[in-house]
């Protein structure tokens, strides 16, 4: 059967509108496994030990530069404040907080624990840490993630797809989206 005109601009438009959402579905991206300590210092491989029942929100500060990543590693505490007040955290929905960086060895134990004093009562310190990792960009490109200096949330599914993203800071549209999407995949894993 040929597409009429009308109905090609309309799968077009519907198509546009779906591209155009703050989340963008990620089809074969997947994280790369690193070992590291969260910020209790306890062994965490990531991206196998994230244990929500049904959904992860994996927050990544992922930066090329130090005054950056701090910036996105405070503005992920507040995204992690928003969705705890949002009521979105609980043993089915929960939220991890990582900044993803290259570092030289002898100074990994000092961002941990200069990490563990920023945030100390802000969350939950065995969902949290450091990820140190040699290739930023490989692993930000292998998942998908532009490296553009902004906060990025990724919703992961309890048996480890990755699934929408979204970028920037804890606003009411970003929170809203957040919610929307995680209702939909609770909704989804229910039905």
């Amino acid at each position: 059967m040929l597409w009429s005109k009308p109905m090609f601009k309309l799968k077009g438009l519907i198509l546009a509108c779906l591209l155009a959402s703050p989340f963008a579905v990620q089809a074969t991206e997947s994280f790369v496994q690193v070992e590291f300590k969260t910020l209790d210092k306890e062994e965490f491989v990531f991206p196998d030990d994230l244990n929500a029942g049904a959904l992860n929100i994996v927050m990544l500060a992922i930066g090329t530069e130090q005054d950056n990543g701090t910036w996105q590693g405070d503005a992920l505490v507040e995204w992690y404040a928003a969705l705890n007040e949002a009521g979105l955290l609980n043993e089915d929905v929960k939220a991890w907080h990582f900044s993803v960086l290259k570092v030289p060895f002898f100074i990994k134990g000092v961002i941990r624990n200069g990490m563990a004093d920023s945030y100390e009562g802000k969350l939950p310190f065995n969902q949290a840490g450091p990820i140190y990792i040699k290739d930023v960009e490989g692993f930000a490109e292998q998942a998908g993630i532009e490296i553009d200096g902004q906060p990025t949330i990724v919703l992961v599914t309890a048996d480890g797809e990755l699934h929408e993203q979204l970028k920037g800071e804890a606003t009411e549209e970003n929170l809203s989206a957040v919610s929307e999407a995680v209702a939909g995949h609770l909704a989804a894993g229910a039905g």
